[in-house]
């Protein structure tokens, strides 16, 4: 069977390891062998727990290894009747195909095998691949089992499992690689809504009540707390608002009313013998007080003014002296 296999492909290397470790130790709980023709396919036979309506009986399985093993999980399949799984059905663990994100590579097939029997005694509540016999259906069943024979195996489960092993008990080693492993529940919703509406009208309205007088205090405690919060923002962010205000009005110059006004003072008016006008106006201050009189000054014309006026006076000359001269 290993001429079959790439030996340096990194599923068969595992599985091979696997398969001698398991070889080459007698277990009375537990065997596991794989197929001789599929490597990747496992038959394994587990001992019913103790103290449990699963003691007496053998339980015969399948277990799937996919090709990138130790990298996925494998699949879990049980073909003994046992009254807690069904058959021929890849049963819903953490461990199994169901949930490869808890898949982790360092757990193996003797984790697998582990976790599965240590789930025997649960209830199955619904679970995918889970079954809900009752215990005397299943102590039935428990007898049944060292007599059911695999159609592969060629062996029956007595045979593979027989009471003369050796009765090695799980070292503490294998108890440690047991992982915590659940099965997907369809029903964990359901019940939770049906205890509540199963619950007592009369105490749903005393709860109603307590909780409604709980809350009132509260919200009349945090409203007041509210309300002086606001009120005291209101006060400080108004204070330096009209701080502010008056402090603008002290800047302002004041003003009066056109009754106290000072009559206007009549405006000084000089006229130059070049028919020029000069005015001078007194104003006041805005508190009433008289300001220093504005001296006036005469605005002299133009210089080019000057120059054409002499020019006119020299021309008029000369037409004269030419007149008379003549």
């Amino acid at each position: 069977m290993a001429n079959k296999y790439n030996l340096k492909n990194p599923a068969v290397k595992r599985i091979m390891q696997e398969a001698r470790e398991l070889a080459t130790e007698s277990c009375y709980e537990y065997e596991a062998h794989p197929l001789e023709d599929n490597l990747f396919e496992w038959h394994f036979t587990v001992r019913g727990p103790g103290d449990t309506e699963f003691e007496e009986g053998r339980y015969h399985g399948r277990i799937l290894l996919p090709a990138e093993y130790p990298f996925k999980p494998p699949e879990l399949i049980f073909l003994t009747p046992n009254g807690r799984f069904e058959l021929n059905t890849k049963v819903c663990l953490s461990i199994t195909g169901y949930h490869p994100e808890y898949w982790q590579p360092a757990w193996g097939i003797r984790t697998v095998i582990l976790a599965v029997m240590g789930f025997f005694p649960t209830e199955a509540r619904g679970a995918i691949g889970g079954l809900d016999y009752t215990k005397e259906e299943r102590r039935v069943f428990a007898k049944r089992s060292n007599t059911w024979m695999c159609s592969v195996c060629q062996l029956r489960n007595g045979e593979l499992l027989s009471d003369n092993a050796p009765r090695k008990k799980i070292s503490s080693s294998d108890q440690q690689d047991i992982p915590n492993f659940s099965l997907s529940y369809r029903k964990d919703n359901n019940d939770k809504s049906k205890d509540e509406t199963e619950q007592n009208p009369v105490e749903q309205k005393q709860q109603i009540a307590d909780s409604t007088k709980e809350i009132q205090p509260t919200l009349s405690t945090s409203l007041s707390q509210s309300y002086s919060s606001c009120s005291s923002t209101a006060d400080s962010s108004s204070a330096p608002q009209h701080q502010k205000v008056q402090q603008e009005k002290k800047k302002q110059p004041s003003t009066t009313s056109p009754s106290t006004l000072p009559a206007k003072q009549p405006t000084v008016t000089d006229v130059s013998s070049s028919g020029t006008t000069n005015t001078n106006n007194n104003n006041n201050n805005n508190n009433g007080a008289s300001s220093p009189r504005i001296q006036t000054r005469r605005n002299r014309p133009p210089l080019w003014l000057d120059g054409l006026i002499g020019a006119l006076v020299m021309l008029v000359i000369a037409l004269l002296i030419r007149r008379y001269a003549w």
